[in-house]
């Protein structure tokens, strides 16, 4: 290998690990986004915005169902762990998984809530929050 071919090869590989972490994100976007329209399932959105600017500042996504099948949510949140921070809370009848990650830029942070005991019942959270753009200066 030339010295040249090395350098693309770091490159396409930094790049590959820099793209895992939205990868991860997206998954479990896209089985909320899914499952917010099929089934018996409560989806609520909401969005913040900075008042002088209008500019969205926070998006909260909630998807509740007492009827959903919590095993598939559970493996994607477990998959993720992996490119993600990662806080797992138990107790006796509430299992919590929260996730922290960044995504241009923005720090997202997904969280998932179960009954341990039981397979049926699921309820995930998805905040996003947009960093403030630096105000360009009056000239």
């Amino acid at each position: 290998m030339n010295r040249n071919m090395k350098k693309t090869a770091c490159i396409l590989l930094f790049l590959a690990g820099m793209a895992l972490p939205a990868m991860a994100q997206n998954s479990i976007d896209r089985m909320v986004k899914q499952h917010s329209t099929t089934g018996k399932s409560t989806f609520t959105s909401a969005v913040e915005r900075d008042p002088a600017t209008r500019k969205v500042v926070k998006v909260v996504n909630i998807l509740k169902s007492k009827d959903m099948d919590a095993q598939p949510f559970k493996k994607a949140f477990e998959k993720e762990a992996k490119t993600a921070d990662s806080k797992l809370t138990v107790s006796k009848d509430l299992t919590t998984l929260v996730l922290t990650t960044e995504s241009q830029g923005n720090p997202r942070i997904y969280m998932l809530k179960y009954d341990p005991d039981n397979a049926i019942g699921v309820e995930v959270t998805i905040i996003v929050n947009y960093k403030k753009q630096s105000k360009t200066s009056k000239q």
